[in-house]
């Protein structure tokens, strides 16, 4: 009896440990060894940690991108909801990034990886706003961003 309650004592705690990190997942469901741009418009926009998140609405199809930098003129598709996740909310304050910026309503150009399966979501690397300004890593160096 004494030897199965400490099993369950030390099982616990690490059975515990092991579902948290599970929760946190990865870049796996990302291509990234591509990069896409979506344009639209800011429907929400949260920067929490571990990932923020901005809706956007904009065009079904993702534009492509060339080694560059620039991006294809021509997207497709009718109009779509985009769930684009950040990496973590301190992560990108340390790269002085202005969560202020990103409001309801405005029009960007947000520049990452897609997801595998085709589906509207998008892991960011990089915010171009209207005014010229520019958030994140637009040569895809910055790996702590992945």
């Amino acid at each position: 009896m004494k030897l199965s309650h400490a099993i369950v004592v030390i099982l616990t705690p690490l059975l515990a440990l092991a579902g948290a990190a599970s929760a946190h997942h990865s870049a796996a469901g990302y291509d990234i060894e591509s990069r896409v741009a979506i344009s639209g418009e800011v429907v929400k926009a949260s920067f929490r940690n571990p990932h923020g998140k901005i809706e956007v609405l904009a065009p079904a199809h993702a534009q492509d991108i060339s080694d560059d930098g620039e991006i294809a003129a021509v997207a497709g598709g009718e109009a779509v909801e985009w769930t684009v996740e950040t990496a973590a909310a301190n992560l990108l304050r340390r790269r002085a990034w202005d969560f202020k910026k990103v409001k309801k309503g405005d029009s960007l150009i947000l520049i990452g990886h897609p997801a595998k399966d085709g589906s509207p979501i998008l892991y960011l690397r990089e915010i171009r706003f209207p005014d010229g300004t520019v958030f994140g890593d637009p040569d895809g160096q910055d790996k702590a961003l992945d």
